[in-house]
């Protein structure tokens, strides 16, 4: 009995950390993972911005492409570049909220700690783009109950991902878009991030053969039939 004791309290501990790793476990925190598999949609995600050079550059390609995607900001982030939340907005992609620091520690956050981040990232977004947004995806995708209870006090709805390449690793623009085109499905989101140098080459190869696979790129919103924004 006194090893086993032990032994359960190690994998009680494992599995609690299991599942605030796996956001598709929707063991804490109810997310969307993906719209329906009817329909050859598919949803490109970016997070992290914006960034005060990447972030434009994806604009550049989105827009060449006629394709509209999701981006969840740090709310930090937002204040230091409005003209490029704007920019977003203007041209038709959504924006979510991916908390205000972001910071390495966040994941321990009290209930109330995580509410304020949430707030101060809707008013910054609000105080650029005119609304606010319902769409959260939790930073690093890590869940916790008191994140949990924040998120039902907001009214915010949880995004997650089916479709993760990892892309702000050291890992090469083939495997990133590699990973990417062996793992996708009709309905499935995607995780990229606007951060780092490799985002444009990923796009590059990426957005033309996803159109060669008939798959339509379209935001969270469309993709899950639900308001990205706060109806006033």
């Amino acid at each position: 009995m006194e090893i086993a004791i032990p032994i359960f309290l190690l994998l009680l501990v494992l599995l609690t950390a299991l599942a605030a790793f796996n956001i598709q476990w929707n063991v804490f925190l109810k997310a969307y993972h993906r719209g329906t598999r009817g329909e050859r949609h598919i949803a490109l995600t970016f997070d992290d911005g914006p960034h005060p050079v990447y972030t434009a550059r994806v604009l550049e390609m989105l827009k060449e492409h006629g394709v509209r995607a999701t981006f969840f900001c740090i709310g930090s982030r937002v204040a230091q570049h409005p003209e490029l939340v704007w920019q977003l907005h203007d041209e038709g992609h959504t924006i979510g909220n991916h908390s205000f620091t972001h910071s390495p520690t966040i994941d321990f956050h009290s209930a109330a700690e995580w509410l304020e981040e949430l707030r101060r990232t809707d008013g910054a977004l609000a105080a650029v783009i005119g609304h606010c947004p319902l769409f959260f995806r939790p930073p690093y995708g890590v869940t916790t109950p008191h994140l949990a209870k924040a998120v039902r006090r907001s009214g915010h709805l949880a995004i997650g991902w089916r479709v993760r390449p990892y892309d702000t690793l050291k890992r090469t623009t083939e495997r990133i878009v590699g990973t990417i085109l062996n793992k996708v499905k009709p309905g499935d989101i995607i995780l990229l991030h606007d951060t780092h140098d490799r985002i444009v080459p990923v796009l590059e190869r990426l957005l033309p053969e996803l159109k060669k696979r008939n798959f339509k790129l379209v935001t969270v919103d469309q993709l899950i039939k639900r308001h990205a924004y706060a109806q006033i």
